[in-house]
């Protein structure tokens, strides 16, 4: 048997480059459809994901274990490549914040949809497209092949050559790389906590940044509204800001002051939120895992206990952000959301409550004579910024040269918000209401060097007025 054994001829299997050519296409073919995203979304991927190679390579050998081992890799893999993009769409997102909104995207914009239900037929369908596609190849040659873009692609990977320098400051939208793993990145600039869930206690620490609300008289006027603005950003262009907020500087005769500025903020809403109404800079979203004690003494509590009526308003779901839970832990007698009015006109962002129909809310607020406090989240100022939520067409954006549409879009829905606002300021039922309005982050915009271009970086307005 031994003498048969090396007796016996082997021959080493011929190399066809058309195999080796199909085999390399497959090999890559994963990287198409999110490249092809992050061009034209303007978002930085590494032209070729290693991540992807060995599951391919798996998938195409003639072994069934092998096979599913390619199918299962391929399908978790995708997370942290398609998690990056969010990350630069989304700046202010940490893995444990999606996986608490993920159940409300449903309820999102068309556009955060599509995206997502294209991106799971993407991951259903990949591992099926290269495995019917295998019969044009063999073992051999995917071994061969694999082996030496493996070889080749942690070389390339071990020198991080980029193939454009991004102009950018956030973390992940840098990252253009020739080659690289995209789950090491993510874990990069995730510090492992991929692994926690939602179930995290949030954590409170004082606030490092300057708050609006710290502007308010002393002692506390009887009427204050609280205006906490989505996505309200300081455009590089001082015309183009003082344009958006003219409503407001051409009202100064109605006020027995105006001021105006501009702070630091933080990266998402409820952090600005926190920071403002507590005082306090969190890490994590389990706020309604934070007990009654263990909660931070915020400023509609305080109030509460000097006899004002304290409420919250915002217009998206009330489990966004746990706002049905911690709103009353920090001192708000009353809160609504978008289920407390169903009948009211719904805009784009997460299909909720338009800002224009909360203006007559706060009128019949403030019409009731005794001390009052209402905090206002708006919302249709949300990315993506929706067209058909514009009406005005007072600020002109090809008279200030903004070229991008997004960054655009963004700038006509706070110039339309502020006319709303004017609007409210004339009513009578606003005498004597102390108003401090502020951004809550730099408005989120896809292209990195439009979001830093057209902003003051991490910077949001704040402005300061009483009504006579």
């Amino acid at each position: 048997m031994t003498d048969s054994i090396w007796n016996k001829e082997y021959s080493v299997p011929s190399i066809k480059l058309d195999k080796l050519i199909y085999t390399l296409i497959l090999l890559f073919l994963p990287n198409l459809v999110l490249l092809i995203i992050s061009i034209i979304t303007e978002t930085a991927r590494p032209l070729i994901n290693i991540d992807y190679i060995l599951p391919v390579v798996l998938v195409l050998l003639n072994n069934r274990l092998c096979k599913w081992l390619g199918y299962l890799s391929l399908s978790v893999l995708i997370i942290p490549d398609v998690t990056m993009f969010v990350f630069q769409m989304f700046p202010f997102m940490d893995l444990e914040g999606a996986l608490y909104l993920a159940p409300f995207i449903w309820n999102g914009p068309t556009n955060y949809i599509l995206f997502i239900l294209a991106t799971i037929i993407y991951t259903l369908l990949l591992p099926l497209i290269i495995s019917s596609s295998s019969k044009y190849t063999d073992s051999f040659h995917t071994l061969l092949i694999g082996t030496f873009v493996l070889i080749i692609s942690f070389f390339i990977s071990d020198h991080d050559i980029r193939y454009k320098n991004s102009f950018s400051k956030n973390s992940a939208s840098h990252y253009s790389y020739v080659i690289a793993s995209q789950t090491k990145l993510f874990l990069s600039i995730n510090d492992m906590d991929f692994v926690k869930a939602n179930q995290i206690e949030a954590r409170f620490s004082p606030t490092k940044y300057e708050r609006g609300l710290s502007k308010l008289a002393q002692p506390f006027n009887q009427k204050i509204l609280f205006v906490l603005v989505e996505s309200l950003g300081v455009s590089s262009n001082k015309k183009l800001q003082n344009k958006i907020i003219e409503p407001m500087s051409q009202q100064q005769n109605l006020f027995e002051y105006y001021d105006v500025g501009q702070y630091k903020a933080p990266d998402a809403t409820i952090q600005a939120e926190i920071k403002e109404l507590c005082a306090q800079d969190i890490e994590g979203y389990g706020l309604r895992l934070v007990p009654d004690t263990s909660f931070p003494l915020c400023l509609p509590k305080i109030l509460a206990s000097k006899g004002y009526q304290t409420t919250a308003f915002h217009g998206a779901n009330g489990k966004l952000y746990d706002r049905f839970s911690w709103y009353k832990k920090a001192g708000f007698n009353n809160y609504l959301f978008a289920e407390n009015f169903f009948d009211a006109e719904k805009c784009k962002a997460f299909n909720g409550i338009c800002d224009d129909e909360v203006f007559p809310i706060i009128k019949n607020y403030f019409k009731e004579d005794k001390p009052s406090f209402f905090h206002w989240m708006t919302l249709t100022s949300h990315t993506p910024y929706a067209k058909k939520d514009i009406y005005s067409q007072r600020l002109d954006c090809k008279y200030y040269e903004i070229d991008n549409d997004e960054a655009c879009r963004n700038m006509m829905l706070q110039a339309q918000f502020f006319e709303g606002l004017a609007k409210l300021n004339n009513q009578p039922e606003m005498q004597g209401v102390e108003v401090i309005l502020i951004g809550d982050h730099q408005p989120p915009i896809i292209n990195g060097n439009t979001r830093f271009g057209e902003y003051e970086y991490k910077t949001v307005p704040w402005i300061h007025y009483k009504i006579k």
